[in-house]
């Protein structure tokens, strides 16, 4: 018959009395299960941490790309909204200057893509990535914002050759825009404008070839563009006066100075002081002649000036002169 248990001799030592245990059979196999089942869950529990963390550490990951997606997202927001202000002012120097506007579809560079992408949309996407927390699919897809990108990076070269083309221009006008008398002479008061008026001492219809603007003795008057004084001294009724070419056939000329400030042969640049308002010649108070002459023919100074409001319209239009 075969024996139901196991026998265990235990000998501490040599002159010990032996010790026996008896254990039986199915008591061993059922802690033997029991160890092997203890085993097993501590080595499942150690893969369940380690897949944790792994996910733990994967979670992060995808918060700290989700954070810096938004930012990216929000930094191409304001590149895209200073690239808006870029085309306006384009626009605005290009009708400025009378150059070529290209229309809005033409400035934009084209390129391939979904018409619904916006950095908004992106934005939208952004956040909503950052809330998943386990699907690795749920990773911010950076392929349209990395194609957006291009797409502007493509169109600020387009507007560097534009603004480069515009600069050239400019420059090729500058001259000419140096020399061109937009503001007016000195400030004061229009008593007579340009064209046909009635002449303060003989009462016959005239043509007055510029305008007439009132103000004290001595007020300053400057130069309304760049140009070398050609003429400086008297000029019978005109008293004394002082005569300015422009260049690009461009030409001023001021009467009835108290004094002229300039000489014969200077340069003189927009905002230079060239004399002062006086009364001399034949006038009936003091005020400043003031012309302008474009291939020698006399033109409307109103029509140049870019502030008008320097010069208010006073009385009748009947010239001081």
């Amino acid at each position: 018959m075969a024996k139901k248990f196991y026998t265990v001799l235990i000998l501490p030592d040599a002159s010990s009395q032996i010790r026996r245990f008896h254990i039986a059979k199915p008591l061993l196999s059922a802690l033997a299960v029991t160890a092997g089942l203890i085993f097993i869950a501590f080595l499942f529990l150690i893969y369940q941490a380690v897949g944790h963390t792994g996910h733990m550490l994967e979670l992060r990951q995808l918060r700290t790309t989700a954070n810096e997606q938004a930012d990216l997202l929000q930094k191409f927001e304001h590149i895209e909204n200073q690239m808006a202000k870029l085309r306006e002012f384009d626009l605005r120097l290009r009708t400025a200057a009378g150059l070529e506007v290209k229309d809005a579809e033409s400035s934009i560079v084209g390129v391939g893509g979904a018409d619904t992408l916006s950095s908004s949309a992106l934005m939208v996407a952004a956040l909503a990535h950052q809330t998943s927390r386990t699907d690795p699919a749920a990773k911010i897809r950076t392929n349209n914002l990395g194609g957006e990108l291009d797409r502007l990076s493509r169109e600020m070269n387009d507007r560097n050759k534009s603004f480069q083309g515009l600069i050239g221009s400019l420059e090729a006008k500058r001259s000419l825009l140096a020399s061109t008398p937009t503001i007016w002479p000195v400030k004061g008061w229009l008593t007579a404008g340009f064209g046909q008026r009635r002449s303060p001492f003989t009462g016959q219809r005239q043509m007055h070839e510029g305008v007439d603007i009132a103000n004290t003795v001595g007020t300053p008057v400057i130069a309304p563009a760049d140009g070398i004084v050609t003429y400086t001294g008297p000029l019978g009724g005109f008293g004394d006066v002082i005569s300015v070419d422009h260049g690009h056939k461009i030409s001023t000329f001021y009467a009835h100075l108290q004094q002229h400030k300039v000489s014969q042969g200077q340069r003189v640049r927009r905002g230079d002081v060239i004399g002062l308002v006086g009364a001399t010649g034949r006038v009936t108070g003091p005020h400043l002649h003031y012309e302008i002459q474009v291939n020698e023919a006399p033109v409307d100074p109103t029509k140049y000036v870019i502030d008008p409001e320097a010069v208010k319209f006073l009385g009748n239009g009947e010239s001081a002169e």
